[in-house]
């Protein structure tokens, strides 16, 4: 496809090798406040192309990546939840990255409130319940960043998250999982994706970490997901990613999920150049 121009609104070199067992299998807690501040530090703010929310405390910004040729739009999201660091740091690099072809529309810190708080919800609840399919969502937050990602007019949805435990193992988690979108092709991709960072990331002593394909996101209305909304008002290629922090160092799962975002964005033929 051709490369949008800006937001309608108004607006492969794969980072990281596979990694000693012993040096991933450490349970730590790093310090919100160092994470948000590698975060802020990592973003291109040349690239802001809008400010959504603009004036109050949920105030956030997109950026804009440009490759030099012509190709396909890609939306990607950090932050949903605040405490879910991996998504944001990775999301944050992003607005730095330099692209062969096509344009990256990110969003690192999609709730500002939260990541500041280091809390899962913000002051509307949940953000990612708040994406209903076929309706209005259900914040002033939520529409915004709906405004954002529907004005891309998207080839694919990554939206980046992190999971407390495994899934199919750990009741209620659904880490070390992408769970892709219906359409556009998104099952194939997920599934090519695993296999490799299986094979080339998650080292053989660390089985019980390695990436599985999760449900189908397909036509629950109600849900509220964003990548729900994604596939049944957009139809296009969408991914929840989840890494897991069950023994699982920060450093890790950032490496993980930045390897998982270069692979499916390669899938799409936009590749990250040197």
């Amino acid at each position: 496809m051709k490369r949008r121009t800006l937001l309608a609104s108004g607006g492969t070199a794969l980072a990281g090798s596979m990694i000693a067992g012993g040096a991933a299998i450490r349970s730590i807690r790093r310090s919100p406040g160092r994470s948000v501040a590698r975060a802020e530090n990592a973003l291109d703010r040349d690239r802001i192309v809008e400010t959504l929310m603009e004036g109050t405390d949920r105030e956030t910004a997109a950026y804009e990546v440009d490759g030099s040729e012509e190709g396909p739009t890609a939306v990607i999201i950090g932050g949903v939840h605040g405490n879910e660091i991996n998504g944001y740091r990775v999301a944050a690099d992003v607005t730095g990255w330099e692209i062969d072809a096509g344009r990256l529309i990110v969003i690192p810190f999609a709730n500002v409130v939260a990541v500041e708080r280091n809390t899962r919800g913000g002051p509307d609840g949940d953000l990612n319940r708040l994406f209903p399919g076929g309706r209005e969502p259900e914040s002033d937050l939520a529409r915004a960043i709906w405004r954002v990602v529907e004005g891309a007019d998207p080839d694919l949805v990554i939206d980046l998250h992190r999971s407390r435990g495994l899934f199919n193992t750990h009741h209620r988690w659904v880490g070390q999982a992408i769970f892709p979108t219906e359409g556009g092709g998104a099952i194939d991709d997920a599934a090519s994706v695993i296999d490799h960072v299986n094979e080339h990331y998650v080292p053989w002593t660390m089985r019980f970490h390695r990436f599985t394909l999760g449900n189908v996101q397909d036509d629950d209305r109600d849900a509220g997901l964003l990548v729900q909304k994604v596939n049944l008002d957009l139809n296009v290629a969408g991914f929840l990613v989840e890494s897991t922090d069950f023994l699982l160092d920060l450093d890790t799962q950032i490496r993980w999920t930045g390897a998982i975002t270069e692979l499916l964005l390669d899938r799409h033929g936009i590749r990250r150049t040197a």
